[in-house]
């Protein structure tokens, strides 16, 4: 789910992203967004000031409404806020604390991967590099790393309370579908066009990872062979049926809110639909299929 917060109007206001997974491994209820959040975008001034902002989880969730709260409280007023993030978010402590304790000779950067990607909840492969070995003691923070970050700096303490800091690099990798052949704009996907592999991964979520996820999608450009697909360059030409869920997207000023939904009627992709919230059967609303996954409600 996604919301988008504008805290500032100025046409020159800095444009900041802020990415939340569904689940973080952090200790206690008490943490700064910079611990569970990917933040890009704006300048460092801002950025930082964001990281620092505090948030509070409430019996081990993380609302949408406490990181909006802590938002609007910060010194990051002259920002446009985008906010990706579920309604709720799991808080849980970090299942590596005290179960990194290999023999000092394994402890080396490659070492790390099972641990970077179970901080990420990652489904793929993660290669770690480092200018230096890995310290002695036991790996204390960071509770989580967002999936796509380019640095970490890991911090390990040893039996004697010392906290020494390592800086690495990672690079993330998902096998990513590839199409085998030329498919011109219009044609719809099969899976005769499409082969895997593995590549470099910067924004999680851009591409299709099998192709069940995309076969019967409608290609809305020209995509050449050896060229990975986007997601973002698809559309499903398929009916969709009544029942289904869907994701509810409504925009009011400068606002854009996103709902869980259920189709009313059956429809394809430009067709407009009743649809339902998905936590009250009472609201009904007319809504416009904008793909497989998403209807667009218009606020006056």
């Amino acid at each position: 789910m996604l919301l988008f917060c504008y805290a500032g109007i100025s046409d020159a206001a800095q444009n900041i992203r802020i990415e939340i997974p569904e689940v973080v491994y952090v200790q206690g209820d008490s943490f700064t967004l910079g611990q569970v959040a990917r933040i890009s975008g704006g300048n460092n001034r801002t950025r930082k000031a964001l990281a620092d902002v505090q948030v509070f989880a409430d019996r081990g969730r993380l609302s949408r409404n406490e990181v909006l709260r802590a938002i609007q409280n910060s010194d990051a007023s002259d920002a446009r806020i985008e906010l990706h993030m579920p309604q709720f978010v799991r808080i849980e402590a970090p299942a590596y604390e005290g179960n990194f304790t290999e023999p000092r000779e394994l402890r080396t950067p490659s070492s790390l991967a099972p641990v970077i990607k179970s901080l990420a909840s990652w489904e793929g492969s993660v290669e770690v590099s480092a200018s230096s070995p890995v310290p002695d003691g036991r790996l204390i923070d960071p509770a989580s790393i967002v999936p796509g970050s380019s640095a970490v700096t890991l911090r390990f303490q040893d039996d004697d309370g010392r906290v020494r800091a390592l800086n690495v690099r990672l690079t993330w990798l998902q096998n990513v579908m590839i199409a085998s052949r030329n498919i011109k704009r219009g044609d719809r996907i099969t899976a005769g066009q499409l082969i895997s592999r593995q590549m470099k991964i910067t924004r999680p979520g851009m591409y299709a990872s099998t192709p069940g996820e995309i076969t019967g999608f409608t290609a809305n450009k020209n995509i050449k062979q050896g060229e990975p697909i986007l997601l973002r360059d698809l559309t499903s030409s398929n009916m969709l049926k009544r029942g289904r869920q869907v994701k509810i997207v409504a925009r009011l000023g400068g606002i854009r809110v996103t709902a869980d939904g259920i189709l009313l009627e059956d429809g394809r992709p430009g067709d407009w639909v009743k649809v339902r919230r998905a936590d009250d059967k009472r609201v009904t609303l007319r809504a416009r299929i904008i793909d497989e996954n998403t209807v667009e409600v218009h606020v006056e």
